[in-house]
């Protein structure tokens, strides 16, 4: 009897059931965005659009149950945003004694390149795979470029303003942000076979990336992306329960 229950036991804490892990190559196409919070709407307004972007890089899965997975991926990302701000400067004078609005618009296109590192748990559901995790992102390149249309130049005789449009353009080859990105992430793939997939990813960045802790602005960035998953390697191994 003793020995009876000393082997079920045994089976019991030690059955060995055979998990696939897989090694691949993902591509992914979206948009994404910087969104830019905390500034004083009575002064400017800002409104950001979303920019194509995407993803490619390499992939890890490592099944931990059942129907449970652990997931790693090195990728290289790519976040682009656009933004549009108006901003009253004041009023000037006429030479008709009127008043007129000073208006300058900014239309600002900001790219980042990260070297991102998506950690994240899933639950597989028949084909599907349904995924949440953390996302950490270094910095590798930033760049930015700025026109600034001005509904005003200055009179050189002394009269004031003279209503007059005029537009320059600022090339930032190094946009100074933060270095480290982080934020969470969500996705869905859809599993054709076992070596072809499609998924649906969102991230949302928690890190404010504005570089000066001092001041209100929030800079803060999100993608999303729809692409393709390639598992060039799979490796079957035993894995111990109990």
């Amino acid at each position: 009897m003793k020995k009876l229950l000393a082997l079920i036991l045994f089976l019991i804490f030690n059955i060995a059931v055979i998990a696939q892990s897989s090694f691949g190559f993902k591509i992914n196409g979206g948009v994404s965005n910087i969104s830019d919070k905390l500034y004083d709407p009575n002064i400017e307004t800002h409104t950001n659009y979303f920019k194509p972007s995407g993803q490619v890089g390499f992939f890890y899965n490592m099944p931990i149950r059942t129907h449970e997975v652990f997931g790693i991926e090195l990728l290289f990302t790519q976040i682009e945003s656009k933004e549009k701000i108006i901003d009253t400067m004041g009023y000037a004078y006429n030479l008709n004694g009127s008043t007129s609005p000073v208006i300058s618009n900014y239309t600002i296109s900001k790219h980042i390149s990260y070297l991102s590192l998506p950690v994240h748990y899933g639950i597989n559901v028949k084909k599907f795979t349904f995924n949440v995790g953390m996302q950490f992102s270094v910095r590798l390149l930033s760049s930015a470029q700025e026109i600034e249309q001005d509904s005003y130049t200055n009179n050189a005789s002394g009269y004031g303003f003279v209503l007059t449009p005029s537009t320059t353009t600022y090339n930032y080859k190094r946009w100074i942000i933060k270095d480290v990105d982080f934020g969470q992430t969500v996705g869905i793939i859809y599993h054709f076979t076992n070596k072809f997939a499609i998924e649906g990813n969102y991230y949302y960045g928690f890190n404010n990336i504005y570089p000066d802790n001092r001041r209100t602005t929030e800079w803060r960035t999100q993608q999303l992306t729809l692409g393709l998953r390639y598992a060039f390697l799979t490796m079957k191994k035993k894995e111990i329960k109990g």
